[in-house]
């Protein structure tokens, strides 16, 4: 048959006409029959052809190329062995560069959407025979659009595609000089077809290494960026690979994370949402922004960044720039570049090293307390950015005066009041704790009163909110934590805001306080008449307390640290706290209330100081009353003999005995408790395993002192409690030390 014949049996039996006896009904199971047959004669002549090597095959299996974009003739082809006629054609090579291409023409139309043929082509490895010469450039046009076909939506093809090397072939298309000039409409299907690849398991390690590079290059060259698609096409594909940590890893080791901060620059600067009328680009757009964070996150995080990025590298410098705001005045754009900043400084700063340069040498955090306090900026991702990289760079104790900013009213604490993004109330209560934690500077700035903070002038970039501080009727930002842990439905929340009053109290307590203040706050807490200030450098003494506790209600979280059992360490950390503040009269009375107005308070400090829980103790009690019942009886039986009145006077002496053996007891085991020299002791990583003994310890201080100082104040039935707890405690701790020195 000749060329011609060929294309009007096709046009004559295809789908705009069909089988003469279909009439204009649906292909059927009888119509592919019926075309499979017409087409037998057909590869009869191919074969023919190709026998004598005629030029005629050539416009055979163009005419077959033109057919195979009807979709009726696409089953057909491959029933037919059409199909497979020209994919050995291909594998057997050297090929005329017409025959080739209608071939590769043919076999891609006819896989389209077609998995019975994309199945053909993959079986005995039959897809080499296309994927061997994706290197030809001539053939770019033709191998790039087929291969794409027979790959999307049918992962069996995907699949020997990545383990044959692939991804190596096509990126060596792309680092073609005249890639996309030549070559534009192409590059979008080799970064899809890549995509499609890279889905697959064991595709990163089949990759070229140096690939993530390659496309974060190509993506940063100007013909890219000038052209949305092909920008976004490059990136999406990199941002995939560098999924990968081997191929993070290589990134890093290449020193191209530059690329990646350039790529991220762009994508968030110089592509301009607005301007771009197509919805789906615009979520595609945003869609790579978010990847973009994302890998960001996923570099700056990996072990070798900080070993191979130190702090005065390009990379963590132009990190730092857009921390800064850098040049441009979009605000929009801007907090994009520093929730980014952020996040990755932020992995920087795990190591103390690098946390304590970045807040001394650097001020990485001046921008963000002025960000932080603007009241302007609500935006979420940035805020919790920010306090993200600020908690680390909150640990480091030299760090923590230097951040006092952050507690002024109008910056951090500000932030307890979103209500409406819970995650963000945590962040910024969290970051709290650890600035409060061992810095007694930090506590007075959180407790003092927000006009009073609006003397200090040592703090001039956070002025922009200083009008907000009358809206609370000039509470203090401790007051705002209490008021925080009050509403708050979310636990961590509220065990963080728990926390934060944990650590002020526990500064109010700890003695000498006033050695620990730094320079500025002394010189600033003299000339204050806050609830906290010191007199005569004794700070705080105990009517600053006083004057604090009147106007904090700290018991409610106090008895919540003490009463949840899902984090024992921090029940540990509270009992510590607790026993510290019994060791002044104002504490003393002030731990009653968390202690003895709650049923679970009270129950958590009988068990943490006896070791025994109610039920335990209950039962001990009846079995000691049975006992004593059993032995009087046995006595009586034994003076039944004996007169009335002699056996009175003995039960009379005996009671009186009684009662003088048990005041002596009590006396006996308070002193044993004194003697026991114990101090408040919080629990290090080293003693978690004996966190109950250190725990027992601080309640029986607490139960000693309690009794010491507020003894006059307590019900008789709660000080005749305390004074059990001290006795099994005091036998406890004896007994545990002896244990402790026998080991």
């Amino acid at each position: 048959m000749s060329a011609h014949q060929v294309a009007v049996l096709l046009q004559e039996h295809g789908s705009s006409r069909g089988p003469p006896d279909a009439g204009d009904a649906p292909d059927t199971n009888a119509s592919r029959r019926q075309r499979t047959d017409l087409l037998a004669a057909v590869l009869s002549s191919c074969r023919a052809l190709w026998s004598t090597k005629s030029e005629e095959l050539d416009s055979v299996a163009e005419a077959l190329g033109d057919g195979s974009r009807d979709v009726a003739w696409r089953l057909p082809y491959g029933d037919a062995g059409i199909l497979e006629f020209f994919i050995a054609l291909l594998a057997e090579g050297h090929l005329r560069q017409k025959l080739h291409i209608h071939a590769l023409r043919l076999i891609g139309n006819a896989c389209a959407d077609t998995n019975e043929n994309r199945a053909r082509l993959v079986e005995q490895n039959h897809l080499l025979s296309v994927t061997k010469h994706v290197a030809d450039e001539s053939l770019l046009p033709f191998n790039i659009p087929v291969l794409y076909n027979v790959l999307v939506d049918y992962e069996p093809a995907q699949t020997l595609a990545s383990e044959s090397g692939l991804s190596k072939q096509l990126l060596g298309l792309l680092l073609l000089p005249n890639i996309f000039h030549k070559y534009a409409p192409f590059v979008p299907y080799v970064c899809k077809i890549l995509a499609l690849l890279v889905t697959q398991n064991g595709e990163a390690a089949a990759a070229d290494p140096t690939i993530v590079g390659v496309l974060l290059a190509l993506a940063d060259q100007p013909e890219a960026k000038e052209d949305v698609d092909d920008f976004i096409s490059l990136a999406a594909v990199a941002l995939a690979y560098l999924a990968n940590e081997a191929l993070q890893h290589r990134l890093i080791a290449d020193d191209q994370v530059m690329l990646l901060l350039a790529v991220f620059y762009h994508a968030h600067v110089g592509v301009d949402i607005d301007s771009i009328d197509d919805e789906d680009l615009v979520a595609q757009v945003k869609q790579l922004r978010s990847s973009l964070l994302s890998a960001l996150a996923d570099v700056s995080g990996n072990d070798s960044f900080a070993r191979i990025y130190s702090l005065t590298n390009e990379v963590p410098r132009t990190l730092l720039d857009w921390l800064r705001g850098g040049n441009d005045n979009d605000s929009k754009k801007n907090l994009s570049l520093q929730s980014a900043a952020c996040i990755a400084l932020g992995n920087v700063s795990r190591s103390d090293t690098a946390s304590i340069a970045l807040v001394q040498d650097y001020r990485a955090h001046e921008p963000l307390v002025k960000l932080i306090s603007d009241p302007d900026v609500t935006d979420s991702q940035f805020l919790h950015a920010a306090c993200s990289f600020l908690k680390n760079l909150a640990i480091p104790l030299g760090n923590k005066s230097q951040l006092a900013d952050l507690l002024l009213p109008q910056c951090v604490p500000r932030l307890y009041s979103l209500d409406t993004v819970p995650q963000l109330q945590f962040a910024a209560v969290s970051l709290t704790r650890l600035l409060l934690l061992n810095c007694t500077a930090n506590v007075w700035q959180i407790c003092t009163p927000p006009l009073e903070n609006e003397k200090d002038t040592h703090s001039s970039y956070c002025s922009t909110s200083s009008a907000k501080s009358d809206d609370h009727d000039n509470q203090t930002s401790a007051n705002s934590i209490i008021a925080l842990y009050g509403r708050s439905d979310a636990e961590p929340t509220r065990l963080e805001a728990a926390r934060c009053v944990a650590a002020i109290c526990r500064t109010l307590h700890s003695t000498p306080v006033s050695e620990k203040l730094s320079p500025f706050s002394a010189s600033a807490t003299e000339s204050l008449p806050s609830p906290l200030s010191p007199q005569s450098h004794h700070f705080p003494g105990e009517r600053q307390r006083q004057t604090f506790y009147a106007t904090h209600s700290v018991q409610q979280p106090l008895r919540f640290l003490i009463t949840q059992n899902k984090w024992p360490s921090l029940t540990s950390e509270a009992w510590f706290v607790l026993a510290l503040m019994s060791r002044s009269d104002d504490g003393a009375r002030l731990v009653l209330s968390p202690l003895f107005d709650d049923a679970a308070a009270e129950a958590s400090l009988r068990e943490v100081i006896t070791g025994k829980e109610e039920t335990e103790e209950t039962e001990e009690t009846e079995e000691t009353e049975e006992t004593e019942e059993t032995e009087e009886t046995e006595e009586k039986e034994e003076k039944e003999e004996k007169e009335e009145k002699e056996e009175k006077e003995e039960k009379e002496e005996k009671e009186e005995s009684e009662s003088l053996s048990l005041a002596n007891s009590i006396t006996q085991v308070g002193s044993a408790a004194s003697n026991l020299h114990l101090e408040p002791r919080q629990v290090n990583a080293e003693q978690k395993a004996r966190m109950s003994v250190v725990d027992a310890e601080n309640a029986l201080i607490l139960c000693t002192e309690l009794v010491k100082r507020v003894e006059g104040t307590l019900p008789a039935e709660k000080l005749e409690l305390l004074q059990k707890w001290m006795r099994d405690g005091a036998r406890r701790a004896i007994a545990n030390r002896a244990y402790s020195q026998h080991d």
